[in-house]
């Protein structure tokens, strides 16, 4: 096998995945998802002249010759070439989800596409007619032949592989605190084929004929269930969504086969319409794999009263709706799904500390309350902020805001309580998520991302208290905000870049205990070094349709200024002095920001791509990967935070409270699909493209009507 990488293929909410490694020649797989999968006999291929050309998972087959392998929103795709025996074949294994289509979305069931064909050659006789079978192999497995299916009933286990691969002995304390994963998960699989076929000791077999112009087809669905409870939390036992609408697993199969074109027809639909941008392959294949590591995160849950649940784990930390995770994810909900953050507004607001919001709302299969070790206090404040305004403003919902009100008092007294000089900035609760980096930019008193945040959050919490006629905090918010701006301009301006904090840790003893030894030490000149985090507060105002009351010019000139100092081949480290690791999801955020303020940083995608396929051919693994350094955050969700750049690429502000809706594409031409005007149910998506005709930049959107009531605005292009 050649040219192929671990990846994932998972069902949004239902977490039955398929993990594949080809380095190691294994699939990994659960009804019950990842990090309680284990390695499974399966494979896929066809049968010619009695022979079996399989792919190179297991051994029990010839290895195709030559296989390419591609990445897409909901699938991936194996494109297999044997000259020696003349075929070209595809399989696709499918992960169907579309927007706001609960039962499609969470159905718990892969499918796999499978189409062979003649190679297009003159060595191949156009009368070279031939009869394959296309198979699914179980053979080595513990599956077994049942009324026509290949099923499987097995308990599955957390597994310590890739889990906190640092510390297993702490993995092993942070499971004593959870025991409720001690007892695994019971789970029931069946495979079977769409169109008919036979089983054969073990294997599913279709028939089909192939010649030059003729291809062959074969279906199948691997369908998952589990009954049992997977989740404490809220004094209740929650299961799978999915698990309210179906008997059991042969239920599941049933409604997967005898719908399966039009579940696969509008899961092809949805997943073309993102590659309908001319952000290029590259977007296109790091979107879809970090996708589908974003979607085996995903519990989509019930409790015995039907009540809903969603929250996604973070990845191999296994803590549920991290805040600071969910405010990067946040963007493909405000743009695709965003009823599902009600549901974590909630969940943040029930688990919130006296004057804070917590880390996370639980870990493993208990969510309970925060299990992460320390607080993050002005940071996880500011992000609950800015993501409910940005919620208000996109969707014109202040009810929602209105159930936060006392929230949004606790939060902005306690942040203005942690100024302890009077010029703004806080001194206490500064410690951020930021947790393998150096002590200056985690854990400095008046640093400057978390000043700039904490004003971005200012504004955004006075408008909403403005709408909600409490002039009071109207009036604190406004007044810290100035403090700020005045004392980040004064002190924080180092000429061509904003400095990482007014007060350095250097020479300081480390007070988060936990931490010590862990990233960089602070330095002397740790201070006053680039960083990439200056403007991160402010992209949900700017998605939003808010003007920024900052001085965009310095803004512009810091992004492009720290890019220059903290770059490396796979993108940039968190300052130009703390190069110890690089989170790839917060180059992306920003690469996010940039694109607002009129700098193209697209680019970037392809040192992001890079890197995955670096880790993921024969590195370390791990699916999506956020962390180029000694800290490894794998098979995490936060790479879906790309999907921003459908967003950003074109400046898009929205504005559903004053009806407006503004543009300014960061480069010309450029297309992209608006996925928040889209008509889901009809299946009608805007699409809005950029041209430059007789030195005039000129746009069209298709679908137009759907943008119907709102005021658009085209800006010129950034300089």
């Amino acid at each position: 096998m050649n040219a192929t990488h671990e990846t994932i293929v998972s069902k949004f909410g239902s977490r039955i995945s398929i993990n594949f490694r080809p380095q190691s020649r294994q699939l990994w797989f659960s009804p019950a998802g990842r990090f309680f999968d284990q390695p499974i006999a399966l494979n896929f291929g066809v049968v010619y002249d009695g022979v079996r050309y399989g792919l190179g998972f297991g051994s029990s087959h010839v290895d195709f010759q030559y296989v390419e392998q591609h990445e897409s929103f909901d699938r991936v795709t194996f494109r297999c070439r044997d000259f020696r025996i003349g075929i070209d074949c595809e399989f696709s294994f499918i992960a169907p989800f579309y927007p706001q289509d609960v039962i499609l979305s969470t159905l718990p069931a892969i499918f796999v596409r499978a189409t062979v064909r003649r190679l297009i050659d003159r060595s191949v006789r156009k009368d070279d007619a031939k009869r394959i079978d296309v198979f699914c192999d179980a053979i080595m497995s513990g599956f077994v032949e049942r009324e026509g299916v290949l099923f499987l009933d097995d308990r599955y286990y957390l597994a310590d592989d890739h889990i906190h691969y640092q510390d297993t002995t702490y993995l092993r304390t942070f499971l004593n605190d959870h025991p409720y994963a001690f007892g695994g998960i019971q789970g029931q699989t069946a495979i079977a084929s769409v169109q008919p076929g036979r089983i054969d000791a073990k294997t599913i077999l279709v028939s089909g004929n192939i010649a030059q112009g003729v291809s062959a087809s074969a279906d199948f669905v691997i369908a998952g269930y589990v009954s049992q409870p997977v989740l404490k939390a809220k004094q209740d036992d929650w299961t799978f969504l999915y698990s309210h609408s179906y008997a059991d697993v042969h239920e599941v199969l049933a409604y997967a086969i005898s719908r399966y074109e039009a579940i696969l027809g509008k899961s092809t639909q949805f997943d073309r319409m993102i590659e309908s941008s001319s952000l290029g392959s590259a977007y296109n294949e790091f979107l879809g794999f970090s996708m589908r590591s974003y979607a085996a995160n995903t519990w989509w849950l019930a409790n015995p009263a039907g009540k809903p649940w969603f929250s996604v784990w973070e990845g191999n930390c296994l803590f549920h709706s991290t805040v600071d995770v969910e405010y990067n994810l946040g963007l493909f909900y405000y743009l695709v799904w965003p009823d599902l953050l009600e549901i974590m507004f909630d969940h943040w607001d029930e688990a919130k500390k006296p004057n804070n919001i917590s880390h996370d709302i639980g870990a493993i299969l208990d969510a309970d309350g925060a299990a992460y070790p320390h607080e993050m206090e002005i940071e996880e404040n500011c992000n609950f902020i800015l993501m409910l305004h940005a919620y208000y403003r996109m969707y014109d919902r202040i009810g929602v805001v209105n159930k936060y009100l006392s929230t949004l008092r606790t939060l902005v007294t306690f942040n203005k309580a942690c100024d302890k000089t009077g010029n703004g900035l806080p001194n206490l609760g500064t410690a951020n998520t930021i947790d393998d980096s150096s002590d200056d930019v985690q854990f400095a008193e008046e640093q400057i991302y978390i000043g700039v945040k904490e004003y971005a959050a200012y504004v955004a919490a006075e408008d909403l208290f403005e709408t909600l006629r409490d002039r009071e905090h109207a009036n604190l918010c406004r007044e810290e905000a100035a403090k700020i701006r005045a004392t980040v301009d004064a002190r924080g301006w180092l000429s061509d870049h904003y400095g990482v904090t007014l007060r350095s840790a250097f020479g300081q003893i480390n007070a988060q205990s936990l931490y010590t030894g862990i990233g960089a030490n602070a330095s002397a000149d740790g201070k006053d070094a680039y960083s990439i985090y200056t403007a991160n507060g402010f992209l949900y105002l700017m998605l939003s349709g808010r003007d920024i009351p900052w001085n965009r010019e310095r803004l512009k000139v810091d992004i492009v200024t720290a890019e220059r100092r903290t770059t490396t081949p796979f993108g940039c480290t968190h300052s130009s002095v703390d190069t110890s690791n690089i989170w790839i999801s917060q180059n992306i955020w920003r690469d996010l920001c940039a694109g607002y303020l009129g700098v193209d940083m697209t680019a970037n995608l392809e040192k992001y791509w890079a890197f995955e396929l670096y880790e993921n051919q024969g590195a370390r693994g791990g699916c999506f990967i956020d962390t180029y350094g000694w800290n490894k955050l794998n098979y995490y969700p936060r790479g879906l935070t790309a999907i921003g750049y459908l967003a950003s690429s074109v400046g898009l502000g929205i504005d559903a409270v004053d009806r407006r809706v503004r543009m300014a594409p960061v480069r010309v031409p450029m297309t992209v699909p608006l996925l928040y005007f889209a008509d889901w149910k009809d299946g009608r998506v805007p699409l809005v493209s950029f041209a430059i005709k007789d030195g005039v930049v000129t746009h069209s959107v298709t679908h137009g009507d759907l943008l119907a009531g709102f005021e658009l605005s085209i800006e010129s292009i950034k300089d």
